[in-house]
């Protein structure tokens, strides 16, 4: 028998925590386009009144949310992440965030998690284009715990959000700590030397780089980025203070993604310190192989963003 644990995906433990909500309050409604999960199935056999299915129709199924918004109820919807997102943008734009309304936008496939399936179905735009929209709450997390937290936090909050996920096998980050995901960013590991600052499946990257970075004798922080929009900004302030050198890591293209989201920052607040995006440079991927093949020839990998902060940090010497 294999000894392998078994993990859970972050959907999957959002919907488990989901459905608890959903049981204690039959005013809450989830609409999901042409997407199932085992996890989904108790929804619409126990809660059939408060599951409904659009197929593959993202737009009506922003319609329908609204409309049910509007008639008070709190909304969830569920889709391939960039089909609910770039696919619905001018609906999300002016019927959710204009109208402020309490609906959450699920999206599962952030980065290239449906790697083989080229640039129709990666979503590495999705920060950029969503953070742009006044109004809307962006959550990003890197673990199913993390996932399983934002149900709550997020069925409370009245506000409109946007929930990206990563797809299943991703290891546990958060096993055995007692932390307040509700803050918007964790610091996973102290350092004194370098700040990684990492979003969604990049924050597992960053922990491997800390690694590889420890044998060179540089201790890196690294700090989980779950929320994106709004940023806790006085907490990451403090997070980032004692270190002249930020390295902000995502699966997402440079041109305002996280990175650009953290330079901002950094420069709204007048801080002088060095700062490494790292992540997607301006290109569509047609690469197959899957997702390390992906990381590897674009310097993702943990070898190539190894090699590119040691030789970033030796120029300023």
């Amino acid at each position: 028998m294999s000894t392998t644990p078994f993990i859970i995906g972050m959907r999957d433990a959002f919907f488990d925590e989901l459905y608890k909500r959903f049981a204690a309050d039959r005013n809450a409604v989830f609409i999901s386009a042409d997407n199932g999960a085992p996890t989904l199935d108790k929804f619409s056999s126990d809660l059939p009144g408060q599951f409904f299915t659009v197929g593959i129709a993202e737009q009506q199924l922003i319609g329908m949310a609204c409309g049910m918004a509007c008639e008070g109820r709190k909304v969830y919807t569920y889709a391939i992440a960039p089909f609910v997102t770039l696919r619905c943008i001018e609906q999300v734009k002016l019927d959710v965030c204009a109208m402020n309304l309490p609906i959450v936008n699920v999206g599962i496939g952030a980065g290239y998690a449906y790697d083989i399936m080229g640039p129709s179905h990666h979503t590495v735009e999705d920060i950029s284009m969503m953070r742009a929209l006044p109004n809307l709450v962006i959550y990003s997390p890197c673990d199913s715990i993390s996932a399983a937290a934002l149900a709550s936090i997020t069925f409370d909050d009245p506000r409109p959000q946007y929930v990206r996920f990563d797809r299943s096998g991703i290891p546990d980050m958060y096993t055995g700590r007692k932390e307040n995901f509700a803050d918007g960013l964790v610091l996973v590991q102290p350092g004194k030397d370098i700040a990684l600052v990492a979003t969604g499946v990049m924050v597992h990257q960053a922990m491997r780089v800390a690694s590889v970075l420890a044998t060179k004798g540089l201790k890196a922080r690294v700090i989980d980025l779950i929320r994106l929009k709004p940023i806790n900004r006085q907490l990451l302030l403090k997070h980032l203070c004692g270190v002249s050198c930020v390295v902000t890591m995502e699966e997402h293209l440079l041109a305002g993604g996280m990175g650009s989201a953290v330079a901002e920052l950094l420069m709204d607040e007048g801080l002088s310190k060095r700062l490494l995006r790292i992540g997607q440079d301006d290109r569509f991927t047609f690469d197959y192989g899957g997702r390390d093949v992906i990381w590897e020839k674009y310097g993702m990998d943990v070898r190539g963003v190894t090699r590119r902060i040691l030789k970033w940090l030796d120029k300023a010497k």
